[in-house]
């Protein structure tokens, strides 16, 4: 069986297990030795330690996709130049984490939260590095927020610091950890980003209870 045959296979396993909401998978590099799911708001790269066979990547892709699978949601992707309203909690997960945001009516400050799902850490073996929240408000770049060494399933979390009422955040998080995808170890990053309105809540039907 050559390689397109492999693949095309393997992208009909995705399709069925996950539908729509799914990551887009693929092996590249040299000897297949990358592979890169990604979806809008989401990219996972896992660099295994050595080259792989079309057979060998295969299987690869697919046990990433049965255990990312596990944490499937309706949800996508993060906020993308969504309205978030205050006195609200909104929470976005897919299957490689939830990224949760809120602000209260009038203050300063936006509180966010990231956790990596159960389907996600059932692969990681160290701990994980998130290198600080790089983020943006109306434009101007802030400071990055402080870096943290955590357990996989540790409730990861800042603060947007000024946030103020209709302010426009962007933000994007990359998180580093090794791997074990079945029997194949490497080095992995998730970047997440998204972007978003703190907005104010004037109108209680508009912005709901």
């Amino acid at each position: 069986m050559n390689r397109r045959r492999i693949t095309s296979i393997v992208m009909c396993v995705f399709a069925f297990l996950f539908g729509a909401a799914v990551p887009a998978l693929a092996a590249s590099g040299p000897g297949n030795s990358t592979l890169v799911a990604s979806r809008a708001g989401a990219v996972l790269t896992v660099h295994f330690s050595k080259p792989m066979t079309a057979a060998t990547a295969a299987r690869a892709e697919a046990e990433l996709a049965q255990r990312l699978s596990i944490s499937q949601s309706p949800a996508a992707h993060g906020p993308k130049g969504a309205f978030l309203y205050c006195n609200h909690f909104y929470r976005f997960s897919d299957s490689d984490g939830s990224y949760t945001f809120q602000h209260k009516c009038g203050g300063t400050t936006g509180p966010w939260g990231y956790q990596l799902s159960t389907g996600l850490c059932s692969i990681v073996v160290t701990d994980v590095h998130e290198h600080g929240m790089a983020w943006h408000r109306n434009g101007k770049k802030e400071p990055t927020q402080s870096p943290h060494l955590k357990f996989c399933r540790y409730q990861f979390h800042g603060t947007y610091n000024p946030d103020h009422d209709y302010d426009f955040i962007s933000y994007s998080d990359t998180f580093t950890f090794k791997v074990d995808v079945g029997g194949e170890v490497g080095n992995a990053d998730l970047v997440i980003s998204g972007s978003f309105t703190s907005a104010g809540c004037q109108n209680r039907i508009a912005c709901g209870p």
